[in-house]
Order: structure tokens, then C-alpha cells, then sequence
């Protein structure tokens, strides 16, 4: 048959057949980068230990020491995450851009201006013997498994990359990166300082609900400020690709955690439910594991990068933790010396930046082969007394403004925090394990076998002599300095209280009582009160709480925060059928943003577009500078629903008018010609019929791949992409970026969900995490947690090995 094709039979013989044999060739080689049954050797050893892989890659380790616990950590993690590792050992030093070519070099410069290698180096004394310990054990771990001359994962081969050993201040800087996610403040002081410039009294309480026009301004201290303030905001655009690229960051990062006492419990046990938020990703930066040595015995998730249990149980108490949300970043503006620009003002004395220059190293654009290799980026890198100039990243921007963060001090021991509670085994214990806690600030939340439930906030917060820090302020005299920190005795604590429950979603966790400024930062109050509106239910109708009961929580998809607006909507008289039938829909809504839900889809639409129209088109007419878009934008969109109801109904005169005038900018055209223009996309989205306008069908939850999720070849081997609900103040988390003609990405939400029970006479530790266990593409666990995560589904931690398939590995002293 063939012959009667002589040019098919040619491109089949000399063309497509060797390419296929590349191809399953290519395909046999990388598979031999997953784990498989083996005995092996690692150097640094001390005896033999067993790594068991259960049915969903869950790495269990029996050791017979405890170093040797935290050495098989490292080797699994290698195994399972080399890739990730390496990534995160790049982002730390800022040395990106020697991988991914120029793209990534604003973000190499900001990691090296923060000098979190610095910061590790020398924090690095102060650990105690037992942590540095630890951490050697670990990267001995990961060392070993390289030193095995194994096959890497495709990443390495696609990029040409070859990993470097790791070493304990890579753990270190990492965990540091971590620290980083958990605290915004610094943007914060930005947005606000942008907004002051930009909007008056009334649109600053419009908009943000709060008036920072009567706060302490640094335009009254400083010559120029409109310029410091426009030339600040430019980190802004800076902000955005740390948070899309690196996924560092973001709105109101942080989670839910509760703890219900045994006797609001069927089991009438203490139970710990917990789900943080972060960027997503995928891998996902946690990796289940239960690590057992001579005196460790502790199940959960681990932090990849790190040898230790971050949040989870060891048989006697179970922990998991929230942010606080707490203010622990300040800005300063810095005076220099008209006469020497090499040097600051500091109460009245002139002193010397500390100065030194970075190269980074940039990898030409692809095909690197083909092109001339790239010259070097140096950097100019200053500190003062006050923290690294931060303001040195932006270029042409010559006033210094320095960054003051808790976790840049020379004693950040807080990894010894996360070691000493994996051993703690009650009430007091657990709360003396965070003595030697610095960043992030948590709300750690707390169970234990003897049915006691509590609550501890933890870290450093800073007490300043003057302000709240809503804005950047002057840094060359003491007026705004930090005087101290809260004591440890002093840190926010609850422990049995008489409700019988704690609930943390990022709220406020104290009350006007409280001496010390924490934050004026808190998440919206909706998950919390959704939290206990949830338990409170039960609890009212004298109904035990199951283990069921407590992880459909975690999948709540009510949005509290919607109801005040969407009573005002469904009021709004429609303007021909097309619009009746789109508000019959709605009419029948109550705020639930479930995926099958069309209201939730309307709703959303509807009012992202509306605050454009309202907000946006008015402030436009004064914003036209560079990256003013930015600063716009991420305004308007942090507008709560609240703020626009009271925008419509409270102060029309600022945004819009009562009755129909020239300008066309009637309350009632506005919100009319934004349903028009929410219908108009929907039908572009999902057609005409609102019938299959579902939330989840335009509203998709996005794991991206570090790199290849940006190559349009790759992207659809390496991305995990799925169907969600919830909203950003839903209990089920989850933010929702619009991309024109693409719909709504969920880029943000929960990283893992963890129900722990614990009692004297059993537990129960049900888990999922968001993504899978492995980063190898080739792996079946590389996405298969990906759905079961979405349908709210949990494996139980099981440590017996010998249940279901298992795999083996033994390492034995070289």
C-alpha cells in the first residue's frame, strides 16, 4: 500500500520513525529519574534508614536516630523535588537570571538587595548545636542523592542546567523566602503612599475606607515627595512579577485554621483543621511526609527546602498555623549628604552607606548557542542603619529608602522554632518552642490528647516610637524608629476558651484590651465569621461536629462579604428581556460561589466591571504617568464590596450622580451599562444562553510550572489546570485574574488542607495536598492530587508500611 506513496513512505522511513525512537528513547532515559526500589549509600549517614513511598507517593522514613531522619528528608526531597530545589536555592541568592536570561534580573536584584544569604550567614551562630545539626543532616541528605550520579528531571536537561550541592544557608535563605510570602507590609506603605498622592480625603475613604490624609505624611518632612512617592510606586510593577513569576506574596496570604474542643466533637476528641494560602504552583512547596527516628515521631507537611514538620501532629499535640498579618516592614526615606552622596543622615550625624557591588550573570535568549553571550549586570547595593536601600532597584531613583524588617536581623532563629515544636508534647512546651521565634508572625493554633485546644501568636512585632507605619517615614532621625518588640510573654495567646472553639482566617485576633499595635492590615472578617457561623449552627442545635462535617468547612464556598451589594443589585430595574433574564438568575442567589453556579458567575462579572466604570474611569482623568495602570488597578480592585455599595449609595456625588445629567455618569446608567458590558463578555466566554454562564466554566484554577508554564509548547505538559468556586473571602479561598478572552485564573489559594483528631486512644490525620507529591512531570504523582484537592477529597495519613503498595528504599553509612 505504501509503495503507491513513495513520498509519505520516505518521510516515514528517514523523518518520523527516527524521531519517534528519539522520542521513546528520550522518554525511557527520563523516566530512570523516579524513585525505585534500591539500596543505596549516603555519606554522612550514621545507620541504615528506610524511605517508603505509600500508593500517593507519601514518604514515610524509619530511622533509627533522628540525624538520620532528617538525612533521609533530604534525599527524598531530592528525589521527588531536585528541580524545585534548585529553583529555590536561585531565587534566594538571586541568580535567575543565569537560567532564564534577562527576564528574571529585576527579581535577581531585588532577592540580592534584600541579602537574605547575608542574613542566613550570619544568624547561622546562633542556632543552637541540635538545629545546625538538623540542617547538615539534611543537605547531606540531598548531596548524597546527587552524589548517586542519578538522572535528573527533564528541567535540568531542557535548560541545560547542572545543580550545585546544597549547603545549610541554603535552607536557611529559603526558609527567609518564606518569611518574605508572609509579609507585605512594605507594599502596603506604597499603595498607601500612591493613593495619597493620586486621591483626595473623600476617595481615600471612598476607596480604602480610611483616611490616611490625617496620618503622619512624609510630605510634610520631605522636599519632593510627590516624586518619592511616584518613583516608590514603580516597585509596584516589581511587585506584580514577583507574584505571577516567583509566586512570592499576595493579597491577604495567609489561611484558615480552627480548633473545636472534644466536646462539640463526635469522636470527643480536640480537632486541628488548617488550609494556608499561598501563590500556586506547581509542584506545591509542601510535601507530605512522617519522619520517625530515636525520639522524633512527628506526621505532616514539610516545607521543601526544609528537614522539619512545619504544620501537623506527633501523637501528642497537632498545630497548624495562620499569618498574623502583622506590621513587622517599614520604609525609611534616608537623607544624604549634599556634599558627599556617599553618605546619610542618622540624628544628625553623617555616616557612611555600607556599599558593596553585585554581578549577575545573565544566560543569552534562546538558542543561547546561537546568539553573543550577554555582558553582566552589576548592582549597586546600600545599606543604613535602617535595613538594605530598596529604592536602588528602581533605576534613575536617586533618594535612598531603606527597608526595616524583622527578619533581616542577625538572630533570626526562627528555624529552630519549627525543629523544637515537632518534639514539644503539651500545652507548655508548645508555646516555649517559639521562644526563639522571629518571622513570619503566625497564629499558631493548637490541639492535644488531653482534649485541650488553644491559640499562640508568634514572632517579633515591632514597637515604634511614633505611628502605625501606613506610610514611608523619614529615616534620619529616632521619631519613627523601633524602640523594641512585644514581649514573648505578651504575645497573643487563648487556651480553653469557654466557647469551646478558636477560629484564625488572617481576622484581628485581639481585642481593644490589647496594649500593643499589631496591624492595620487584617484580612476582611468574612472567612472568620463564616467559620463560625458554620460551627456555631451545629453547636446551637446541640448536633455533634463530625471529621466530615469539619472538611466540608474547608470546601465552603459562601461569601458573606457579597450581601449588602447584591441586595442593592437585585433591586436595579432591568432595561430590556436580556437583562431580566440575567437578574432572574441572580434574584435567586444567596453569595454561594460555587463552581456550578451562575448567580456567583454574574455577580463577579458584574461588579468587577462596575468598579472599573465606577472607579476607574473618574480616576483616569489624573492618573496618565508610567505605571500609573498599576497603581490604578491594584486600588480599585482591592475595593470591597462594601465600599462600592457605599460608593453608590453614600457618596454618589464623588463618582456618580443621583439623577441623569451631562456627563452620563448616573448611579443608575453606570450600573445598567456594566450588566450590559458583564453580558457582553459572559456571551463571549460561554455563549449566549446563561444557562452554561456556571462560575466554574469561566473561573479555572492554574498551577503553573516554573519555567515552562510561559512557552506555549510546554505549558500544556507541565500546567495543571482545573474548574473552581470560591471567591477571595470564602472559606475555600481563591483569587480570580481576568485575562481577556481566556476567562477568570486562580492563581491564589490554599496549598494543602490538613484535619487532624487526636485523642488518648486514636487519631485521625486526613490530608490532600493541592498538587501532587513528585515535581518529575513523569512521575503519577506529579498532578494526581491536582482534583482530588478540587472535589474536596482526603487520604488518611497512614504510617503502617506494610498497608498497600508500597515502595522501598534503604540507605545504608558509606
Amino acid at each position: 500500500m505504501l509503495k503507491s506513496y513513495p513520498l509519505t513512505t520516505r518521510f516515514l522511513t528517514i523523518v518520523f520513525l527516527p524521531l519517534l525512537a528519539i522520542a521513546i528513547a528520550g522518554l525511557l532515559y527520563l523516566r530512570r529519574s523516579l524513585p525505585r526500589e534500591d539500596k543505596l549509600t549516603g555519606a554522612g549517614l550514621l545507620q541504615p534508614v528506610e524511605i517508603t513511598r505509600d500508593g500517593n507517593g507519601v514518604v514515610m522514613i524509619n530511622a533509627r536516630r533522628d540525624h538520620d531522619a532528617f538525612f533521609a528528608m533530604g534525599f527524598a526531597h531530592a528525589q521527588d523535588r531536585m528541580w524545585q530545589l534548585e529553583l529555590e536555592r536561585r531565587i534566594a541568592r538571586g541568580r535567575l537570571s543565569e537560567v532564564f536570561g534577562r527576564t528574571t534580573i529585576s527579581q535577581d536584584a531585588w532577592m540580592r538587595t534584600l541579602g537574605l544569604y547575608d542574613s542566613a550567614r550570619l544568624s547561622w551562630p546562633k542556632l543552637s548545636a541540635e538545629a545546625q545539626a538538623s540542617l547538615t543532616a539534611y543537605a547531606d541528605g540531598i548531596n548524597s542523592w546527587l552524589k548517586q550520579n542519578p538522572v535528573l528531571p527533564p528541567e535540568f536537561l531542557v535548560l541545560d542546567v547542572k545543580p550545585e550541592p546544597w549547603s545549610e544557608l541554603d535552607s536557611l535563605a529559603w526558609s527567609q523566602v518564606f518569611e518574605l510570602n508572609l509579609a507585605g507590609n512594605m507594599w502596603n506603605e506604597i499603595s498607601n503612599l500612591a493613593a495619597s498622592r493620586y486621591l483626595n480625603k473623600e476617595q481615600m475613604s471612598d476607596l480604602l475606607g480610611s483616611d490616611l490624609l490625617n496620618d503622619d505624611l512624609l510630605s510634610n518632612n520631605l522636599p519632593g515627595s510627590n516624586k518619592v512617592a511616584g518613583k516608590l510606586a514603580d516597585l509596584l510593577t516589581l511587585r506584580q512579577g514577583l507574584e505571577s513569576e516567583l509566586k512570592i506574596g499576595g493579597q491577604y496570604v495567609g489561611s484558615n485554621a480552627w480548633v473545636v474542643s472534644g466536646k462539640f466533637m463526635q469522636s470527643g476528641q480536640a480537632t486541628l483543621a488548617n488550609d494556608p494560602h499561598l501563590g500556586l504552583q506547581i509542584p506545591s512547596l509542601w510535601y507530605v511526609a512522617h519522619l520517625k527516628g530515636d525520639k522524633l515521631d512527628v506526621s505532616g507537611m514539610t516545607l521543601v527546602g526544609l528537614p522539619v514538620v512545619i504544620f501537623g501532629e506527633n501523637r501528642q499535640i497537632a498545630w497548624g498555623g495562620t499569618s498574623m498579618m502583622a506590621d513587622v516592614q517599614d520604609l525609611y526615606i534616608e537623607e544624604t549628604n549634599p556634599r558627599d552622596p556617599a553618605q546619610y543622615k542618622h540624628n544628625g550625624v553623617w555616616m557612611n552607606f555600607d556599599t558593596h557591588w553585585e554581578t549577575i550573570r545573565v544566560k543569552a535568549e534562546f538558542p543561547a548557542f546561537l546568539r553573543s553571550p550577554v555582558e553582566p549586570v552589576t548592582i549597586r547595593i546600600r545599606e543604613t542603619l535602617n535595613g538594605p536601600i530598596v529604592s536602588d532597584v528602581i533605576a534613575g531613583f536617586e533618594q535612598p529608602v531603606a527597608l526595616q524588617w524583622t527578619a533581616l536581623r542577625a538572630d533570626d532563629t526562627s528555624y529552630e522554632s519549627f525543629l523544637r515544636v515537632d518534639y514539644a508534647h503539651d500545652w507548655a512546651t508548645f508555646k516555649d518552642a517559639f521562644h526563639t521565634h522571629v518571622a513570619p508572625a503566625l497564629n499558631m493554633l493548637y490541639a492535644d490528647k488531653s482534649n485541650n485546644i488553644g491559640s499562640f501568636g508568634i514572632g517579633r512585632i515591632p514597637i515604634r516610637a511614633k505611628g502605625k507605619a501606613r506610610l514611608p517615614v523619614p529615616g534620619w532621625t529616632n521619631e519613627y524608629a523601633w524602640t523594641g518588640y512585644i514581649p514573648f510573654k505578651d504575645w497573643p495567646q487563648c487556651f480553653n476558651p469557654e466557647k469551646g472553639f478558636i477560629v484564625s482566617a488572617n481576622n484581628k485576633p485581639v481585642d481593644a484590651s490589647y496594649p500593643y499595635f499589631i496591624s492595620e492590615d487584617w484580612a476582611p472578617p468574612y472567612r472568620a465569621q463564616r467559620i463560625e457561623q458554620l460551627l456555631q449552627d451545629k453547636i446551637s442545635r446541640s448536633q455533634l461536629i463530625s471529621l466530615g462535617d469539619i472538611a466540608q468547612m474547608q470546601g465552603d464556598t459562601m461569601d458573606l462579604s457579597v450581601r449588602g451589594l447584591l441586595e442593592y443589585l437585585k433591586k436595579i430595574q432591568p432595561s430590556g428581556p436580556e437583562q431580566q433574564r440575567v437578574l432572574h438568575y441572580l434574584s435567586e442567589w444567596q453569595g454561594n460561589m460555587a463552581r456550578d453556579s451562575q448567580g456567583a458567575a454574574i455577580f463577579f462579572v458584574w461588579t468587577r466591571i462596575l468598579r472599573e466604570e465606577l472607579f476607574s474611569a473618574r480616576l483616569k482623568e489624573h492618573w496618565s504617568g508610567p505605571n500609573q495602570d498599576v497603581q490604578l488597578s491594584v486600588i480599585v480592585s482591592a475595593t470591597s464590596y462594601d465600599r462600592v455599595l457605599h460608593a453608590l449609595t453614600e457618596r454618589p456625588s464623588h463618582w456618580c450622580s443621583q439623577e441623569e445629567d451631562s456627563s452620563g455618569r448616573s448611579c443608575t446608567r453606570l450600573v445598567t451599562e456594566s450588566l450590559n458590558q458583564a453580558i457582553d463578555e459572559l456571551k463571549k466566554l460561554r455563549g449566549p444562553n446563561p444557562k452554561f454562564w456556571r462560575w466554574g466554566d469561566i473561573h479555572r484554577t492554574l498551577y503553573a510550572h516554573m519555567p515552562f508554564s510561559r512557552s506555549n509548547l510546554l505549558s500544556p505538559i507541565f500546567n495543571r489546570e482545573v474548574p473552581s468556586g470560591g471567591s477571595t473571602n470564602t472559606i475555600n479561598v481563591g483569587n480570580a485574574v481576568y485575562k481577556e478572552s481566556a476567562g477568570y485564573e486562580e492563581t491564589f489559594s490554599a496549598g494543602f488542607r490538613q484535619v487532624i483528631q487526636i485523642g488518648e486512644g486514636s487519631m485521625h490525620h486526613a490530608f490532600m495536598n493541592s498538587t501532587g507529591q513528585s515535581g518529575n512531570v513523569l512521575s503519577p504523582h506529579y498532578g494526581d492530587m491536582v482534583q482530588p484537592f478540587t472535589d474536596l477529597q482526603y487520604y488518611e495519613l497512614n504510617t503502617n508500611t506494610s498497608a498497600g503498595k508500597m515502595l522501598h528504599i534503604t540507605i545504608v553509612p558509606e
